[in-house]
């Protein structure tokens, strides 16, 4: 039997044409694969973006530093100092790259004073919003623009998704619907308390009050050095009068220290450091030494 092989030659022509094809379209999708992650990543940046730029950002740890690189899970990389939320708290965010499995976001520190009514105000904006231009305020104003931070996040993979990204950030930034009370010191509790309208804390142990009416004598102090300045507060020529409540215990020691009325720019912290260490001859009722809660000023004053 004759066979034709022209047919089968053709028809293996024709099964083997679109085996090209094949390798070709294979070879053209994955030198696109780099360009379609590459869009992906532009396309998260852009989020993130339009999202963070121009918004103010809270650290859940108060690192200081001009470099800070994290984790995914928000565990630092490398030793870095933690200084005082008002100083290294908050940063006001200027810039957000995503280059493959890391996010950078520049900023600003925010220096933080208070106003009259005991809110947090940015230093930068409290001097550019003065109705008062004084000489020295210009000098300040680049002191406060030269507060420059990077913080970088590592992801969990060189491509990934919105979800891993956004988890990243809360892992470093607080949220939204969380409180500054879960992560500053005790010692800030019952001025975010009144803040966020929640109750204040209180001490485990019933305390007096010095009432002259009641008995209860005032204690006297015996000890108390002068605070440190900060060296930011003391470079931006900035004074105030901080409102410490303690509790004055039978030994004449201070504790359950809470800033009622703040200042800022790491002078609270300084203020707390200082009263911590006072040693007072305790309060006096009927004779006997008893606990007593006081409130007492610390003032900051550069002569």
């Amino acid at each position: 039997m004759q066979v034709n092989t022209h047919k089968s030659i053709s028809e293996c022509r024709r099964h083997f044409l679109p085996s090209k094809w094949i390798v070709t379209a294979l070879l053209i999708a994955v030198l696109l694969l780099p360009l379609r992650f590459a869009r992906a990543d532009v396309g998260i940046e852009q989020q993130l973006k339009s999202d963070y730029v121009g918004k103010v950002l809270t650290l859940r740890h108060f690192y200081s530093g001009e470099h800070l690189k994290f984790h995914s899970d928000g565990t630092v990389q490398g030793d870095a100092p933690v200084g005082p939320w008002t100083l290294d708290g908050q940063i006001a965010v200027e810039k957000v790259q995503l280059r493959g499995g890391i996010l950078s976001i520049e900023g600003r520190r925010i220096h933080l004073g208070f106003d009259s009514q005991r809110k947090p105000q940015d230093q930068l904006m409290a001097i550019k919003n003065s109705q008062s231009k004084p000489l020295k305020d210009k000098d300040l104003e680049k002191i406060l623009r030269r507060l420059k931070v990077e913080v970088e996040i590592g992801l969990p993979s060189d491509k990934p998704d919105p979800k891993e990204v956004s988890s990243a950030i809360d892992a470093v930034f607080l949220t939204g619907s969380e409180s500054m009370m879960d992560i500053v010191p005790s010692y800030w509790s019952a001025y975010f308390a009144k803040q966020e309208g929640k109750p204040a804390p209180e001490s485990k142990d019933p305390v007096y009050r010095v009432n002259s009416r009641g008995g209860v004598s005032a204690p006297h102090p015996t000890y108390n050095p002068d605070p440190e300045y900060s060296e930011e507060a003391r470079e931006l020529k900035y004074e105030g009068t901080i409102v410490i409540s303690a509790v004055v215990d039978v030994s004449g020691t201070t504790r359950d220290l809470q800033i009622q009325r703040p200042v800022g720019l790491g002078l609270d912290e300084k203020a707390v450091a200082a009263v911590s260490t006072w040693k007072f001859a305790p309060a006096q009722k009927d004779g006997q030494p008893v606990p007593v809660l006081i409130n007492t000023e610390v003032t900051f004053h550069l002569f």
